[in-house]
C-alpha cells in the first residue's frame, strides 16, 4: 500500500511543528521567570514537595543538630511547615498584585476584591474536599490538603492587612496557641470518647491545629506582600528566619530538653509541670512554642534563601523543582494516588504486608521523586499550568471576573 502523493512525509511533518514547539517551550519557560512569577517561591516549594515526599517515603534519622548523619531528619514536620507559609505567601502575593491592577484603573476601584476572594474561597473548600477524599484512601499519613484549604478559607478576611499587623497576629499565635492546642489535645486524649472526637477534629484538619499553624500562614502572607513590593526585602527575612529558628531550636528548644525527657512529654497529664515543658518543646509536629519560633523561622529562612538564590543565574540549575514548585498539587496528589495503589497492588499480593513498614523497605523515595520531577519539568515545558492547578483555575475562574465590572 502506498502513500498518497499529498500527504506529508512524517519527518516533513514533525520538522514542520519543530518551530511551533520551540516557540511553545520558550513561552513557557518566560511563564516561569518574572514577572509572571517568583521563580523563588516557586523553587521553595518545590524544596517543600520534595521535603514531604522524603518524610513520608525514605527511613530518615531523629534530627541532632550536633550530628550530621541525622540530618535527613530536617524533612520530619518541617517541611510541612514550609508548605503551610508558602500557602500563605502565594495567598499575600495573589492579594497584593490584585490590588494593585485594581488601583491601575483609576478611581472607584478601591472597594474589596469580592471577586478575589469568593474564587480564593472556593479553592479552599475544593481543596478541603479533595483532601478529605485523600484521607479516606488510607494511605498512612496525615494529609495536609484538609488544613491547608481550611488556612486558606481562615485567611481570606485577613488579605487586606499590611504586613506589620500580619507579622503581630503570627507572632501572637504562635506565643498562645500552644497553650490552647496542648489544653485541647489533653481534654481530648482524657475523653472516654477520645475515639470518636478525634474522627470529628479530622474534618477540621486537626491533624494540622489550626490555631497554630495559623501562625505560618499570617507570616507568609506578611512575606508574600513584600516580596510582591521587592525581592530586596529578602534579605530582611532571611535574617529574621534566622533568628527565629536560633531562638526556637537553640535557646527555647535546648532548655526545654534539659529539662524534660521526651517520654516525661509524651505522657505528660495536664496541669504537670511536665505538661508546661510539653508547651514549650520545639519537637516536629509538637505544637508547641519552640517548634512555632523554629520551623516557622526555618521555613522562613528557606523560602527567603530561595528567592535569593533565583536572583542569579542559578536559577537554571534549579528549574526542575521550579517546575515541581509550579504545581505543588498535581506533585502531592501524585505521590499520595500512586502510593495508595501501590499499596492496594501490594496488600492484595499479601494481605499480612504492613503499609507503612514493609512500603518503606521497597525504598520508593527515589523512583518515585525522579519520576514527578522529570514529569513536572516536561509538563511545564509543554503546558502553561500543571493539571489539577488548571483545572482548579477553570472550576474557581468566574468570580475573578467580578472584580473587572
Amino acid at each position: 500500500m502506498t502513500r498518497p502523493t499529498d500527504a506529508p512525509a512524517p519527518h516533513a511533518a514533525a520538522a514542520a511543528n519543530a518551530p511551533e514547539r520551540r516557540s511553545r517551550i520558550r513561552t513557557n519557560l518566560a511563564r516561569l521567570e518574572p514577572p509572571h512569577r517568583i521563580a523563588g517561591v516557586d523553587l521553595a516549594r518545590g524544596l517543600a514537595v520534595i521535603g514531604v515526599f522524603a518524610a513520608h517515603l525514605a527511613v530518615i534519622e531523629t534530627l541532632e543538630w550536633s550530628d550530621p548523619g541525622t540530618w535527613s531528619g530536617v524533612v520530619e514536620g518541617r517541611s510541612s511547615v514550609l508548605f503551610a507559609m508558602l500557602a500563605g505567601v502565594s495567598l499575600g502575593i495573589v492579594s497584593t498584585s490584585a490590588k494593585r491592577r485594581r488601583e491601575v484603573r483609576g478611581p472607584g476601584t478601591t472597594r474589596p476584591l469580592w471577586g478575589l476572594r469568593v474564587q480564593l474561597l472556593l479553592r479552599g473548600i475544593l481543596m478541603w474536599l479533595l483532601g478529605i477524599w485523600l484521607d479516606d484512601l488510607d494511605v498512612p499519613v496525615y494529609v495536609i490538603l484538609p488544613a491547608y484549604g481550611v488556612l486558606f478559607v481562615l485567611a481570606i478576611p485577613f488579605t487586606s492587612l499590611a504586613p506589620r499587623y500580619l507579622f503581630t497576629l503570627s507572632a501572637a499565635l504562635a506565643l498562645i496557641a500552644p497553650f490552647a492546642v496542648w489544653w485541647i489535645n489533653s481534654t481530648v486524649a482524657a475523653s472516654p470518647n477520645a475515639f470518636d472526637i478525634d474522627e470529628s477534629l479530622r474534618l477540621i484538619a486537626w491533624n494540622y491545629p489550626i490555631p497554630f499553624w495559623m501562625a505560618f500562614m499570617f507570616c507568609g502572607m506578611a512575606a508574600g506582600t513584600l516580596l510582591v513590593r521587592s525581592v530586596r526585602y529578602a534579605w530582611a527575612l532571611l535574617g529574621a528566619g534566622i533568628v527565629l529558628a536560633v531562638v526556637g531550636y537553640g535557646v527555647i528548644g535546648s532548655a526545654v530538653r534539659a529539662a524534660a525527657g521526651p517520654d516525661e512529654i509524651e505522657h505528660a497529664a495536664l496541669g504537670t509541670p511536665e505538661w508546661w515543658f510539653a508547651v514549650w518543646q520545639d519537637a516536629p509536629h509538637s505544637s508547641g512554642i519552640g517548634e512555632a519560633l523554629g520551623s516557622g523561622g526555618f521555613a522562613l529562612a528557606v523560602t527567603s534563601a530561595a528567592v535569593l538564590l533565583c536572583l542569579t543565574p542559578l536559577r537554571w540549575i534549579a528549574l526542575p523543582l521550579r517546575a515541581v514548585g509550579s504545581m505543588p498539587l498535581t506533585a502531592y496528589v501524585t505521590h499520595i494516588g500512586i502510593w495508595a495503589i501501590w499499596l492496594a497492588v501490594e496488600t492484595a499480593r499479601d494481605p499480612n504486608w504492613d503499609p507503612w513498614l514493609d512500603f518503606r523497605a521497597l525504598d520508593p523515595f527515589w523512583p518515585m521523586t525522579l519520576w514527578v520531577i522529570a514529569g513536572c519539568t516536561l509538563w511545564a515545558l509543554l503546558f502553561k499550568q500543571g493539571p489539577l492547578e488548571w483545572v482548579l483555575g477553570k472550576v474557581t475562574k468566574a468570580p475573578r471576573q467580578w472584580d473587572r465590572v
